[in-house]
């Protein structure tokens, strides 16, 4: 029958995305009839969502969304999965860091006293949104000045790692939580705010008293990193691998 002005083609990632909810549908089916679902179930919701996530980022959403401080390294484990790279701290004795890197993002956990006190989210796609927790806001969809009213300071860095974050305290019913808020460049090349970024950083090194309001980027600067601890400033700083160390650590990187 031919197809009318009206009707709506289905897309081909809907069709593929119904296809595998069936198939994965009739595994189940099949493990539950041999008495083998205990043994198979994590398999199958591990290829389930890794299939699923090369077509949306909503597994990834989920899991980060589900992070807040206070959690039991064990809870946060669950939802996360096992870290491919833990960091000490040399700031802090008994907190070490858990990182958490795929080809949408780098997580890193703050594990202290085996208790989540903080993490950081670096998205490295620009239609990865990450949520920001607590905030209700996503990475990669504002310019950095629409999200929280005022920061309480900047901070900087272009040695062994380009960035540029602002510094918030939340609110009362926050906690009181410290939040980093910024743009991370691990890419070789200049983006559009580097430039900005090397002279904010020349000036907070060299003048003692700096207006925060002067600093403007050429283009809207879109975060795409938040840290959030209860702990210090300096803890989310640590958290973020220089150039090499990402290098070396996880060379898939581009």
């Amino acid at each position: 029958m031919q197809q009318s002005d009206t009707d709506t083609p289905v897309s081909n990632n809907s069709t593929l995305l119904v296809k595998i909810k069936n198939i994965s549908f009739t595994v189940v089916l099949i493990m539950l009839s041999l008495g083998q679902w205990n043994d198979t179930k994590e398999a199958v919701v591990s290829v389930y969502e890794e299939v699923i996530s090369r077509f949306t980022n909503e597994i990834e959403y989920k899991r980060i969304s589900k992070l807040r401080i206070g959690l039991t390294e064990r809870y946060t484990e669950q939802i996360l999965g096992a870290p491919q790279v833990i960091k000490p701290s040399k700031l802090d004795d008994d907190l070490q860091y858990y990182y958490y890197n795929s080809d949408k993002f780098l997580l890193v956990t703050f594990i202290k006293n085996q208790r989540l006190s903080g993490f950081t989210v670096f998205s490295k796609k620009a239609d990865f949104l990450a949520p920001i927790a607590y905030i209700n806001k996503q990475l990669n969809t504002l310019d950095i000045k629409q999200y929280l009213p005022s920061q309480e300071s900047i901070l900087t860095n272009v040695g062994s790692l380009e960035y540029f974050s602002e510094s918030y305290e939340l609110s009362r019913n926050l906690m009181f939580y410290n939040l980093l808020l910024g743009h991370v460049n691990y890419s070789n090349a200049p983006t559009p705010y580097s430039q900005t970024i090397i002279d904010v950083n020349h000036m907070l090194n060299s003048v003692e008293e700096f207006d925060f309001s002067s600093v403007t980027f050429s283009s809207p600067l879109l975060p795409n990193f938040y840290s959030i601890t209860e702990l210090s400033n300096e803890i989310m700083q640590e958290s973020l691998l220089s150039n090499y160390e990402m290098s070396a650590l996880f060379n898939n990187y581009d």
